[in-house]
């Protein structure tokens, strides 16, 4: 019997009797970090980069969520908008920056959608961004300034027959939805009329309402207070059906344009890579922040409606919006010049 109370174990070599035990250890924090750093995050402010101008129903809406995520993180989450090129400029930033959840998108889809098959963008939004959710959905609108003498698409239809060319609309850049939609409806109805392109829905809609164009296709957010105010005049909205915050708008269909239908929708992405639980983490603050009152009345306001979705419905939604509108970009024979 061994001396001095030791054992057969006691006089294992420590690194024998050890190696089970920190091989647990080190799993367990395996498994325990990413879990750590989801609950840690964030340690710091959050940019959130807006590809469009100041004024637009996207910038309205991501300074209205980037408030109220900041109230509930305890970390400032804020707004930088870099504009131009259709949305390119700011999309090329966050697939290029660090994906550590720090530095985040949210666009319209036509960003990642429509300029992407038009443009030599420099980035394949399925591949270089990560979903982390839906915001919120709606039409585009078609507008003239308030004292047009144009009341109606068909009234409007007519005037680009009757004057080819002389007829010019505002839109939201090179390759943006706007832009193809303004495309697919000269094409559908054989109309000539000329696209004059801003770096944002705010600047197209003061555009019209200034009368710097004879009509307007926009996101609907900018163009809301400008129809309360009586600048602007809205003909129909591109939407399935009739805008909620302009019930008396018609749809392009009820307007006499059958089977011209064009939603718009605003989602928060990442930088390909982000972990996917900081990833999980915002999708869900982001749907605890859409069931604010405050927050969804800003994005009614914006003439948009909050859908909330989650990262795997978002990611298939983008790979479905944008082989739809590849598809469209090629029946339509779109191209820029």
């Amino acid at each position: 019997m061994p001396r001095n109370g030791s054992t057969a174990l006691s006089r294992l070599p420590a690194r024998r009797v050890l190696a089970p035990t920190l091989a647990a250890v080190a799993a367990a924090l395996v498994l325990t970090a990413p879990a750590a750093r989801a609950q840690r995050y964030p340690e710091r402010p959050v940019q959130v980069i807006v590809p469009y101008a100041p004024g637009g129903s996207v910038d309205v809406i991501a300074r209205s969520l980037a408030q109220k995520l900041t109230e509930r993180m305890g970390q400032t989450v804020f707004v930088e908008n870099r504009a131009g090129a259709g949305g390119t400029i700011g999309v090329s930033a966050v697939t290029r920056a660090k994906p550590d959840g720090y530095t985040l998108l949210l666009t319209s889809l036509g960003a990642l959608t429509v300029t992407v098959h038009l443009t030599k963008a420099g980035y394949d939004p399925l591949k270089d961004l990560a979903p982390v959710s839906l915001l919120a959905t709606s039409g585009l609108v078609l507008s003239v300034k308030d004292d047009s003498p144009i009341r109606s698409v068909r009234e409007l239809i007519a005037a680009a027959k009757a004057r080819p060319g002389a007829i010019n609309y505002a839109v939201t850049g090179v390759g943006s939805q706007t832009f193809l939609a303004g495309e697919l409806l000269k094409r559908s109805l054989g109309l000539d009329m000329v696209p004059v392109q801003y770096k944002g829905g705010g600047p197209a809609a003061a555009a019209v309402a200034a009368g710097e164009v004879q009509a307007g296709i926009t996101d609907s957010g900018p163009i809301q207070p400008l129809l309360q105010s009586r600048r602007v005049r809205v003909l129909a909205v591109t939407g399935g059906q009739r805008a909620s915050a302009m019930p008396d708008v018609p749809t392009m269909e009820e307007a006499g344009v059958p089977g011209f239908r064009i939603d718009s929708a605003i989602a928060l992405l990442a930088p390909a890579g982000t972990p996917p639980e900081i990833i999980d983490k915002l999708n869900a603050e982001v749907a605890a922040a859409l069931k604010s009152p405050d927050l969804v009345d800003r994005i009614h306001a914006a003439s948009h409606d909050p859908k909330p979705n989650s990262p795997t419905e978002m990611k298939a939604m983008l790979k479905s919006e944008f082989d739809r509108w590849g598809a469209l970009v090629r029946e339509a024979g779109v191209k820029l010049e």
